[in-house]
């Protein structure tokens, strides 16, 4: 399991990346729904989407580490890779203070590439 999150992390990071460095400096939650849309994640309801990224970045700020936020993320019904995407969409578009964490845990799951 610890292989397959990292991967899928892996691969959204490089798609959340690339997508963050075209965006604009400001992102807010309405760019977290493009990036969502653009990847082919599917949602009910916009607002209960935006609820949910918003919950991700309050879970990060106060010390839940990324295995558990994409954890409980597959427990409600994602994928994986959906689960990795969106925790890359929150952190790029609503709480960039919460993405070294991220990203320091990427990095001690071996991934190497752009983040």
């Amino acid at each position: 399991m610890r292989g397959g999150i990292a991967s899928a992390l892996a691969a959204s990071v490089a798609l959340a990346g690339s997508v963050a460095m075209a965006g604009p400096a400001n992102a807010d939650q309405y760019d977290f729904i493009a990036e969502l849309d653009n990847a082919g994640v599917w949602y009910a309801d916009m607002f209960d989407m935006i609820d949910i990224g918003k919950e991700l970045c309050h879970e990060l700020r106060h010390g839940v580490s990324p295995p558990l936020v994409l954890g409980k993320l597959a427990n409600t019904g994602f994928a994986p890779a959906e689960s990795a995407i969106v925790l890359m969409s929150a952190v790029n578009h609503l709480c960039l203070d919460a993405k070294p964490v991220v990203v320091g845990w990427a990095r001690d799951q071996g991934y190497v590439g752009p983040l």
